[in-house]
């Protein structure tokens, strides 16, 4: 019998098996073919996870031919942020919109997530430690409002956003005035 797995992003695998076999045993064919973990695959068929890996193929409903889509399964709670950072990767690769976006405000993060997974896993850390470190700030702060340093800092936050408010309203009321207008 004849079954082709599909992935999520596109890639799909022939496999010739006996109709007797076991769904543990396909896993483990598939884990060579596709280097996704046994436990990391989840299998569906006709929109029913497979999920008994002691029944039979033939036990489970799946003919001759059948076309069943191969997940990696995705355990939020003990991920890596490798995992994160590839999943962000392939989701940004997938949306052309998103990356013409990233492309714009974050030409090197683009770059990497075409070219470099290892990097561009190291700028989302760095992001994500900068994000961190002003969170502590804004607690420190929040923490005694007394303090007049913490007082300067957040006059200084106010300030910022004011700045921003004011170029979101100038870009989005008079564009012309941040580019070229030619008339005929």
């Amino acid at each position: 019998m004849e079954l082709t797995f599909v992935t999520d992003l596109g890639q799909s695998f022939v496999v010739e098996i006996d109709p007797n076999m076991e769904l543990e045993n396909v896993m483990a064919l598939l884990e060579a073919e596709s280097d996704i973990p046994v436990q990391e695959q989840s299998i569906s068929y006709e929109g029913r996870e497979l999920s008994n890996p002691k029944a039979t193929m033939a036990q489970l409903g799946v003919g001759d031919s059948a076309m069943l889509l191969l997940r990696r399964k995705v355990n939020v709670a003990g991920r890596t942020i490798e995992q994160d950072a590839e999943m962000m990767r392939l989701q940004l690769l997938g949306d052309p919109a998103l990356m013409s976006q990233i492309q714009q405000t974050n030409p090197e993060l683009a770059h990497a997530a075409q070219t470099d997974p290892h990097r561009f896993a190291e700028l989302l850390r760095q992001t994500r430690s900068r994000h961190v470190e002003a969170e502590r700030e804004l607690a420190a702060m929040e923490a005694n409002p007394f303090d007049i340093e913490a007082q300067r800092r957040i006059e200084e936050a106010i300030h910022q956003q004011a700045v921003m408010e004011n170029l979101e309203h100038a870009l989005e009321y008079s564009p012309e005035v941040f580019g070229r207008v030619t008339m005929l």
